[in-house]
This record gives C-alpha cells, sequence and structure tokens, in this order.
C-alpha cells in the first residue's frame, strides 16, 4: 500500500509542477487559436491526473493513515493526536483535489455543450461537484473547531464553487457566450487551486519557522488569481453583451439609399 501511495505522490507531483508551468500559455496566447487550444488542452489533462491522483492518495490516507505513516515522530503526544493530524491535511487535500477536478472538468465540459445544457442534468455529472460540496463542508467545520486558518479560509471557497457548477448545470438555459465566461472563470480557479496546494504543502517547509509569509503564500495565488478572473470576465462579457451585438449587426448591414417622402 505504501509503494502504491508513493508511486501516486510521485506522480501528482510531476504531472503538478507540469501543470504549473502549462498554466501560463494559455492565459497569454490569442484566445481561440492553435497554441492556446494545444497547450490548454495538455494542461486540463495535467491537471486532470493531479487531481485525480491527488484525490485517491489523500483518501488512502484518510481510511489507512498509519499504514502509509507507520511511524510516528516524536514531537506527537499520542498516537491519536497523530491520526487525527494526517486526516485534517489530506482531508484538505482531499479537498483542495476534488476542487481543481471539479474546475477543470466544468471548464472544459461548457465548451463541449455551449448551450445544450441538458448534458450537464445526471447524476453522471452532478455527482463530483455534490461530493465536493460534502467533502468542503466537513473541512469547514473541522477548521472551525480547530482554528485551521487556512480551512477556514479556502472551505467556503470550495462550497460556493461546488454550488455555482451544481447552478449552473440546473439552470434553464444558457446565454449566448456565457460558456465561455464559465470557461475562464474555472481555469482559473484550477489554476489557483493548483497554486494553493504548491504553496499550501511546499511553502510550509520553505517558510518554516514564519508564519506570516506560510499564510502569504498560501493566499497570494487568490489574490492574484481573482481579480484576473474578474478582468478577463468583464472583458469578455462585453462581447457577448446583447446591445453590442445588437450594434455589431446594425452595423454590418448595408445602408439603404432610399429615402422616405
Amino acid at each position: 500500500m505504501q509503494t502504491i501511495h508513493s508511486l501516486l505522490v510521485y506522480g501528482h507531483i510531476i504531472a503538478g509542477a507540469l501543470s504549473l508551468l502549462l498554466f501560463w500559455v494559455p492565459c497569454f496566447a490569442a484566445k481561440g487559436g492553435k497554441l492556446h487550444k494545444q497547450i490548454g488542452n495538455y494542461y486540463i489533462k495535467a491537471m486532470q491526473f493531479t487531481s485525480i491522483s491527488g484525490v485517491i492518495s489523500s483518501t488512502i490516507v484518510l481510511f489507512a493513515p498509519l499504514v502509509i505513516y507507520p511511524t510516528m515522530p516524536a514531537h506527537f503526544e499520542s498516537v491519536g493526536y497523530f491520526v487525527a493530524y494526517l486526516r485534517g491535511q489530506y482531508l484538505f487535500l482531499l479537498m483542495l483535489s476534488l476542487l481543481v477536478w471539479n474546475n477543470v472538468r466544468h471548464a472544459q465540459q461548457v465548451l463541449v455543450i455551449k448551450s445544450d445544457i441538458n448534458q450537464m442534468r445526471s447524476i453522471r455529472y452532478l455527482w463530483l461537484p455534490v461530493l465536493l460540496f460534502v467533502v468542503a463542508s466537513v473541512s469547514l467545520y473541522q477548521g472551525i473547531k480547530y482554528h485551521i486558518t487556512l480551512t477556514c479560509i479556502f472551505a467556503p471557497i470550495a462550497v460556493l464553487n461546488a454550488i455555482g457548477i451544481i447552478r449552473y448545470a440546473l439552470q434553464k438555459e444558457v446565454k449566448q457566450g456565457k460558456w465561455v465566461l464559465e470557461h475562464i472563470g474555472h481555469i482559473i480557479a484550477s489554476g489557483i487551486g493548483a497554486y494553493t496546494a504548491f504553496f499550501a504543502f511546499g511553502g510550509r517547509t520553505l517558510f518554516e519557522g514564519i508564519p506570516t509569509l506560510q499564510i502569504a503564500s498560501w493566499i497570494v495565488p487568490s489574490l492574484i488569481g481573482v481579480p484576473a478572473s474578474i478582468w478577463l470576465s468583464k472583458k469578455y462579457k462585453q462581447k457577448f453583451s446583447p446591445l453590442k451585438s445588437a450594434n455589431a449587426t446594425r452595423s454590418s448591414q448595408p445602408l439603404s439609399c432610399q429615402r422616405d417622402y
């Protein structure tokens, strides 16, 4: 079991590092161009592997913590406390992995189905955001109970993200171009989740002994990603606004030479 877990973790780290690099290429490439689509597809596949391997490896630790970590560090007071610590850490990682998986899957799917929203109204599609909602709710409860700052910040975000995907899937119709805005928002959200996971576990070691920098490194991805998502959404929302579309259509029509007398 330890070997399987180790292989999953190594694959998770490699695919995650690749995803962090690939994320920026579609962001700056011409939207809809060959490079944007090709590298974006690589990013989604790498991120899918990263998130799914994170879900599996986290679940293994949650169900068999002492099988994966049989040796307890000396600074833990008891085995029970050590197990609780492991489950708390890996519940958070499970939540982040589900968050990233939800976002990349939804971002890809909205471009495939566009306005044909009926394809999302099924258990086959909705089970994942529902699972995220449940896991994030449990994480939020633990975060509040044990005063875990990082969990208290990101668990509500994960809950709202799950609700947002479910609401999108259950709406009656999708307005023209809304799937583009949905794609942008959830792709950026997947990047925020990936960078947060990286800093949550890598930054903890890098800034060991400096709690302020640790917390800052966890929050920075959101401070950059959220404004970027809002800015891009506003930019592309203007392109699909009904008034602008109507004006564009009107301006494209030839002017009539007839006059009313």
